[in-house]
């Protein structure tokens, strides 16, 4: 693997997106594990009265040529029917879960989570506004819930064949409590992924620094994909199985 520049954490790239868009973003930055910041930001956003999708990093179509073959391949074998079933976290008004439910030509149940009600109430307006998904048995469900804590938001173990985490590991790195509180993170979406699932996260953060992190946090067998430069950032995803 080519070496690359490492990012710090709390660096250039998430404080050059985030300061065209709001006057607070330097505090932002060092309260992302606080969920009325959330509640904040998005109702920053949706101050227009109509809502609109904010992406961190790039937006689903950016990433949709990896991410729906790989929904096919982590789902339940051809030719059984059963739905392919994905816990996007942290989705805030991502336009992730929404571009899933609309282009997978299988059955997808996707449920998107996110800490801030602002924020779903928003992806729920963002969602009536969606074409009627390819496939006809596609569900897509909205939770307020904290990825760091997915049990109490009624999310049983085994119960998703795919995880997306775009960006959420990151903000919760990014801030003072952060380690702690990304590695609960990752061991709630192991947790609930069924065996043989995968958890993918999004991220601009060099392997050199991501990888061992995550290892610790959910064990050896962490994969890494280059998925491009996007904005003249690099960005990876990697992946972290459950046995």
């Amino acid at each position: 693997m080519a070496a690359l520049m490492l990012l710090p954490r709390g660096g250039p790239a998430l404080g050059t997106l985030l300061r065209p868009l709001c006057s607070w973003a330097d505090g932002l930055l060092h309260n992302m594990a606080q969920p009325g910041t959330w509640d904040r930001f998005y109702t920053q956003q949706d101050t227009a009265g109509t809502p609109s999708h904010f992406n961190w990093f790039f937006n689903y179509m950016a990433i949709s040529g990896l991410l729906l073959p790989t929904l096919r391949g982590c789902g339940p074998p051809e030719p059984n029917p059963s739905p392919t079933r994905v816990l996007d976290v942290g989705c805030g008004t991502s336009d992730l879960g929404l571009g899933l439910y609309r282009d997978s030509p299988h059955p997808v149940h996707i449920s998107c989570v996110d800490v801030s009600p602002v924020a779903i109430r928003s992806l729920h307006r963002l969602l009536q506004e969606v074409p009627p998904p390819r496939h006809p048995l596609s569900q897509l469900h909205l939770h307020v819930a904290d990825a760091t804590d997915l049990e109490g938001g009624g999310f049983g173990d085994g119960t998703f064949h795919l995880v997306l985490d775009k960006g959420t590991c990151d903000s919760l790195l990014r801030c003072p409590q952060g380690p702690g509180q990304a590695g609960r993170l990752v061991a709630e979406c192991l947790r609930v992924l069924r065996p043989g699932g995968s958890l993918l996260q999004f991220s601009d953060e060099d392997p050199d620094a991501r990888v061992p992190f995550l290892e610790q946090a959910g064990g050896p067998g962490v994969t890494v994909q280059e998925v491009g430069h996007i904005d003249g950032m690099c960005y990876y995803v990697y992946t972290l199985g459950r046995p």
